[in-house]
């Protein structure tokens, strides 16, 4: 293991955060807050410093290639890093938060789940709800990056299937990989200013359509208000984050190539198309027997409305509220429950199973139902025009048994710190698919995750890093073999 190039990565990481915390160090001295801006400036000096420190004692590295084993480590080591210092300006602030709850906050926002611990949102320095959904976008375009540069690359719960030139080692030189990175993080930043602008045409304020942009884009789900989306009662900014949503559930590539018409390769991504579908198959007959059966709402348009965004928010993990749809009857409260593990696209900034892994299962299924029937036939499926491999489907398999594993795990130890079954099973299957709020009196849609212990909240926070690295990126550290010399 050679721990110079991980320490010179973890410093250039940290000196990126530390600098951005000058932004909502700008805000704060904009709204003559100098308090709130004194710790930013003191938070981003000591992130810098910490970096400068990391990376020149190592900086030789930049001239180094990291290995495989070195790649699992640094992958886990920057997002657990960036939590970390991130939790840094919660923690020194003027409202006392304690260390566990910035530290939930922190990962919260980075892995994009959008659970939170705090209330009064109103009272907050404007500043610090910058930060809040600053995390949560540099989380955002963070995962795209692993899933469509690194995941593939590491064979990790079947992202293989999606590796292209791209993946291979060989090509990896640094003008590459940055020239990748731009482009990622170039169409990340237009739909990002895009949002703004559709919600500042809605009808947000400035400061509001900024922070919601980028928890929008994000897959994020914080708001500026203890109340959601619901403080909002716009429809037209309903419709417009309905939209970013569910274009940020979307492979990044596919919405470059629909912003650069290219509809080749529209046509030939196979996973966009199905997760379109399954959502429109499912939001136009739900809404019907909401507006028939349940007549909560006083018209099918906002029928379909509030159907349309819960729906989204919680299949892209956005985790935004606008009602609480657990009081609108028991089939739509074991509806949501199930919705919250299956996730959107892989490529894009949502957490979750993935429509994909999905696909993977159901072409499985289809072939061991047909070799039932005629056992000497040859079956190779097939998906985006690649052979599904034995390879992609053992790492589809590993993903889901340790997606279940850690569930029940999570679900066993907040059941030990005193939740009910109900709050346990919610909170954990929210927390590994970075959705954000659960079902039931404790962790629902109108409720925070603050009346958890502090030792729920820690295995919560750890459950989210997992779920939001995909599993084996972690686990991976606690083989030996990774640790010894060569």
């Amino acid at each position: 293991m050679h721990w110079s190039i991980v320490f010179f990565i973890i410093g250039i990481t940290n000196m990126l955060l530390g600098s951005l915390m000058f932004i909502p160090m700008t805000v704060d001295f904009i709204n003559h807050d100098v308090a709130s801006a004194d710790i930013f400036l003191a938070c981003g000096l000591g992130t810098i410093f910490v970096g400068m420190a990391l990376s020149s004692f190592s900086h030789k590295a930049a001239e180094q290639h990291p290995s495989l084993r070195e790649m699992f480590v640094i992958t886990s080591f920057i997002w657990f890093s960036a939590a970390l210092f991130s939790a840094l300006p919660f923690y020194f602030s003027s409202l006392k938060i304690s260390l566990t709850d910035s530290i939930f906050e922190s990962v919260s926002g980075l892995s994009t789940t959008g659970s939170t611990v705090f209330s009064h949102l109103s009272a907050f320095p404007k500043g610090l709800l910058v930060w809040r959904g600053m995390t949560q976008w540099l989380g955002g375009v963070g995962i795209v990056i692993l899933a469509i540069m690194l995941l593939p690359f590491l064979h990790i719960g079947g992202m293989q299937l999606f590796a292209t030139e791209n993946s291979d080692r060989s090509e990896k030189d640094s003008a590459f990989v940055a020239s990748k990175m731009k482009s990622i993080f170039g169409v990340y930043l237009i739909i990002s200013i895009l949002c703004f602008v559709c919600l500042y045409l809605a009808g947000m304020d400035v400061f509001d359509a900024f922070v919601h942009s980028m928890t929008c884009v994000s897959t994020g789900g914080f708001s500026n208000y203890d109340n959601s989306i619901a403080h909002f009662s716009s429809p037209a900014i309903h419709w417009v984050l309905t939209i970013f949503m569910l274009i940020g559930g979307l492979p990044l590539v596919f919405t470059w190539a629909f912003l650069t018409r290219n509809w080749q390769k529209i046509k030939s991504e196979h996973q966009a198309r199905t997760f379109l579908c399954f959502l429109a198959c499912l939001i136009i007959p739900v809404s019907v027997i909401l507006f028939c059966i349940h007549p909560i709402f006083p018209t099918f348009e906002e029928t379909l409305r509030q159907m349309a965004f819960a729906t989204v928010s919680v299949v892209t993990t956005t985790g935004y509220v606008l009602s609480d749809y657990t009081t609108w009857g028991p089939f739509f409260v074991v509806l949501f429950f199930f919705l919250t593990c299956v996730g959107s696209c892989t490529g894009s900034t949502a957490g979750g199973i993935k429509i994909f892994r999905f696909s993977i299962l159901f072409k499985m299924l289809k072939k061991h139902l047909t070799l039932m029937v005629t056992p000497h036939a040859v079956i190779v499926p097939r998906y985006n025009d690649r052979p599904v491999t034995d390879d992609i489907i053992q790492s589809v398999i590993s993903f889901l048994s340790l997606y279940c594993l850690t569930t029940m795990a999570c679900s066993l130890i907040l059941a030990l710190s005193g939740a009910d079954i109900v709050t346990s099973l919610s909170a954990s299957l929210t927390a590994i698919s970075n959705v954000g709020p659960g079902i039931g009196s404790v962790v629902g849609p109108d409720k925070t995750f603050a009346t958890l212990p502090d030792s729920s909240k820690w295995t919560l926070a750890v459950t989210m890093m997992l779920g939001r690295l995909e599993f084996m990126t972690v686990i991976v550290l606690l083989l030996p073999k990774i640790w010894r010399k060569k």
